[in-house]
């Protein structure tokens, strides 16, 4: 097994069991993870009580959002501009359209214990989402949430698999070694701090979402590997004077050297220095992407072994057997590593060098100053160099605190008294780090990313979902989708210390779910179920509400009513509430269209809601047992369109309840108050109907009379119209025998409504056999009830005195003079519901006719006169 030190600078390493071929899955198989600080059992280690919330209750790689920068949000990060300086982004390339099925794919089939997996799922659909985008699109200003969005799961990948691992140690139970190398001390160290080993894993997760960011963009130049040290230089100094060297420098170097250039204080090729800085810019990036090895290899394949050695001078001393069976010890690292360090900061402190070698160089001696400019105001890259300041000085200081152990440190007393004065670095805790590492930022600012991230690192989940009150109505749709799976994930680790604020981030992404909605249809309804599903009970009613609301296709519905029973939502109550929404938007929108629209479109929007709001009665015909609910809500819009004077809409919605409903009539109690209710509505409506078919025939057919005939007319005109004469009196006949029976069929439905057993639209009990409804409705119900006696029975004895009074036919108006018995009779008490006026109105019909009978010879109630 590799040492700790031998691979990427790092002082502690995970098993072996972590390093997977590929780099990106090498990203998700950190054996750290979550250090949030709460004490209680873990899953995994559940045999001891360890904090798991330490610092207060919960990472991140990308360029931060600057809200003032040229690309919107976008902050120029060093290592992308390391990565292609002069790339230009040719087009947008937007991602991430798909997220919401593949995280509802991830997250349902997700459990308490196997969270790890779903976190790697995660993120692995960010990263498989992000790579549909060209390389070159994928990091820019429109697709950067998405590598973001990444970063945070495997941010939080990482810090929970740390916290469900083994705890530390202590620092004696590790040391049993006779001889301790400063390898196996910082080994010891890296088992007994927790503090340290997270440092370290923030630091591992930093480079690893580097290393993908550089291969998912794959814009990099490459360097020339050729093995020749400054090979124009050299080429100039071989042709020295020759003819063929016309542009010969006297400033250039006459050593090849590479001290040379300081030493005689002349310069190389400007080719070779071009070749230099692609080189140190090329050593920086794969530094600050952790392939530490691959920094030294381009060092030698371009010809700079010496920058390769200089690269490899931090390691620490160890020592190892030559041989299984063999006391002989194998001298590995550097026992002269303090020297080496203060030569290491006279380069980082040397402004003349390359501003990237300085960083890398400084950064491995533990020196920040040089390396805040390479980092140029970016979030991760200043986080990242602060993190390996930090963790240099606490090895260091461990070091310096054991350098008297035997055999464990090799540096002088003078050296490191030295290397102690010129290398000062105050320790800080994580949180002062953010700190500095904001006042470093330009101004700019976190993006929200980046502030989750923040809070993970420090263990403050409160502050994730304090600062979500603000996040819930001021950011995207991708950052609330985020967030609620975030929330989901908290609650499978058993970390959610604000369950209202969770609540309140998963119903804002199932309302944003269901207005992102299109034309009425729903292609996966099981999406927004099981997100409503996970929001408290009281509003998921109220929730998939909205839901059923937004469907006005019928072929859609019964997937959505059994994808809503399938996630144990109350689809019943839900059904309820969207009616009887539907009735009162209906009744409040009503005729209120805009006043630019012709009466044509009028017409059809007024048809188009009242179609929705019938057909909404069919989300109740696919559940079972909800006939009686069916017939309350049909009673209920039945009343609301005949209080709007729209009689075709309520015939229709008649209709419709007997084709949804078909054994409806069997099926509920015969004595219940929605049946009956149901009868006096049908037979009102049928008596509207017939009324206005009686009214059509005598209105629209009665036949014209023939034209006279002029005085001059001939013989055969008058044979014609004689004929034309006789044709329309049959016609009359015809048309007056059809009146006749049209106008009895009418009188006998509009007195059904007046002699209705029980009386029209009364309750023969004060109860309803729905128990699903509240008082409230019962008493809206009675009201609209009341009302529409008060309404619909005087509309029906006006109508029938119109079709009485339509002719002078004796019977017919003494009909109409009787009918006065039949509205002042007490068993009826039909009068009651006449006002003053109504009476007053009824009182001049009536004299009316009384007028006519006179005329006829007859008295004032249409009996003979006896002389």
């Amino acid at each position: 097994m590799k040492t700790v030190v031998e691979k990427k600078f790092r002082y502690y390493r995970l098993s072996e069991k972590s390093k997977l071929n590929t780099f990106k899955n090498q990203i998700m198989s950190f054996d750290k993870s979550l250090l949030l600080h709460s004490t209680q059992r873990t899953p995994i280690k559940n045999n001891r009580v360890r904090q798991i919330l330490g610092r207060d209750e919960a990472l991140n790689l990308s360029p931060i959002l600057n809200d003032t920068s040229l690309f919107k949000t976008l902050n120029d990060s060093s290592l992308r501009q390391v990565l292609d300086e002069s790339s230009i982004v040719l087009n947008t390339g937007t991602a991430g359209s798909s997220l919401s099925e593949l995280f509802f794919e991830i997250i349902q089939s997700s459990r308490p214990s196997d969270i790890l997996d779903t976190l790697s799922r995660l993120a692995q659909a960010c990263c498989d989402s992000l790579e549909l985008v060209e390389p070159w699109n994928r990091y820019n200003a429109q697709n950067y949430w998405l590598a973001e969005e990444a970063n945070t799961w495997r941010l939080l990948h990482a810090l929970y698999s740390d916290s469900i691992a083994e705890g530390p140690d202590t620092f004696e139970n590790i040391i049993t070694q006779t001889t301790i190398s400063q390898h196996t001390l910082v080994t010891a160290l890296y088992r007994s701090d927790s503090e340290i080993r997270l440092l370290q894993l923030l630091v591992d997760w930093l480079e690893a979402t580097a290393a993908y960011q550089d291969e998912a963009t794959q814009t990099s130049a490459p360097v020339v590997g050729n093995n020749i040290h400054w090979g124009n230089t050299l080429h100039q100094l071989l042709i020295g004077s020759s003819l063929f060297n016309k542009d010969k420098n006297k400033a250039m170097i006459t050593c090849m050297d590479p001290d040379a250039p300081r030493r005689q204080n002349k310069t190389i090729h400007s080719d070779d220095l071009k070749d230099d800085n692609d080189l140190c810019k090329r050593v920086f990036t794969e530094f600050r992407c952790g392939k530490y090895n691959e920094a030294v290899s381009l060092c030698i394949s371009a010809g700079q072994a010496w920058r390769g050695a200089i690269l490899q001078g931090w390691k620490l001393l160890h020592y190892e057997k030559r041989e299984e069976n063999s006391n002989t010890l194998e001298l590995k690292g550097n026992k002269s590593r303090g020297l080496w360090k203060i030569c290491g900061l006279a380069i980082a402190n040397n402004t003349s060098e390359n501003m990237f070698y300085r960083a890398t160089v400084g950064l491995l001696c533990g020196h920040l100053q040089s390396a805040v400019p390479v980092c140029q105001g970016n979030w991760e890259d200043l986080l990242w160099a602060h993190l390996r300041v930090q963790i240099e000085a606490k090895v260091d200081k461990f070091l310096n605190e054991h350098h008297a152990t035997a055999e464990a440190n090799t540096t002088p007393p003078e050296v490191l008294e030295v290397l102690q004065s010129e290398l000062q670095v105050v320790e800080i805790s994580l949180e002062q780090i953010f700190n500095a590492v904001k006042s470093l930022m330009d101004g700019k600012k976190e993006s929200n990313y980046q502030t989750v991230q923040r809070y993970l690192m420090l263990g403050h989940i409160r502050s994730i979902m304090q600062d979500s009150t603000q996040w819930v109505d001021n950011t995207d749709e991708r950052f609330i989708r985020f967030l609620a799976h975030l929330v989901l994930v908290l609650r499978h680790m058993g970390k959610d210390p604000q369950h209202d604020v969770g609540d309140m981030i998963l119903e804002k992404y199932v309302l944003q779910l269901i207005e992102n909605l299109v034309d009425g249809a729903c292609e996966s309804p099981q999406i927004i179920a099981y997100y409503t599903a996970t929001v408290p009970r009281e509003r998921q009613t109220l929730v998939f509400a909205e839901f059923m609301e937004k469907i006005h296709k019928s072929c859609y519905r019964e997937g959505i009513v059994k994808a809503g029973l399938t996630a144990g939502i109350d689809v019943a109550e839900s059904a309820r509430l969207t009616i009887k929404r539907a009735i009162t938007d209906t009744t409040q929108s009503y005729g209120n269209f805009d006043m630019n629209m012709t009466q044509t479109t009028a017409v059809e929007k007024e048809k188009d809601v009242v179609g929705k709001l019938i057909s909404s009665l069919e989300w109740l015909s696919l559940l079972p047992n909800q006939i009686v609910e069916g017939l309350w809500l049909s009673n209920a819009m039945i009343r609301t369109f005949i209080f709007m004077g729209n009689t075709d809409a309520a015939i229709a919605c008649l209709s419709s309840m007997k084709n949804l409903f078909s054994d409806f009539m069997n099926s509920v109690a015969k004595n219940s108050a929605e049946l009956r209710e149901h009868l006096c509505l049908k037979a009102y409506l049928d008596a509207l109907d017939g009324f206005a078919t009686w009214c059509r025939h005598y209105i629209s057919g009665q036949p014209r009379d023939v034209e006279p005939l002029q005085p001059d007319a001939s013989f055969a005109d008058k044979v014609h119209h004689e004929q034309k004469c006789a044709q329309v009196e049959q016609q009359k006949a015809r048309w007056k025998n059809a009146t006749l029976h049209l106008s009895r069929n009418t009188k006998s439905l509009l007195y059904n409504v007046l002699k209705f057993p029980g009386g029209w639209l009364l309750d023969e009990n004060d109860s309803t056999s729905s128990k699903y409804f509240s008082e409230d409705d019962r008493e809206d119900r009675l009201k609209q009830m009341d009302t529409l006696r008060r309404l619909c029975i005087p509309e029906a004895v006006n109508l029938i005195l119109k079709i009485l009074q339509s002719n002078d036919n004796v019977d017919s108006h003494k009909e109409a003079v009787q009918l006065s018995d039949l509205i002042a009779a007490e068993n009826r008490g039909l009068y009651k519901v006449f006002t003053k006026n109504k009476i007053q109105d009824l009182l001049e019909r009536i004299k009316e006719s009384c007028l006519v009978l006179m005329e006829k010879d007859r008295d004032m109630f249409g009996y003979e006169l006896n002389e």
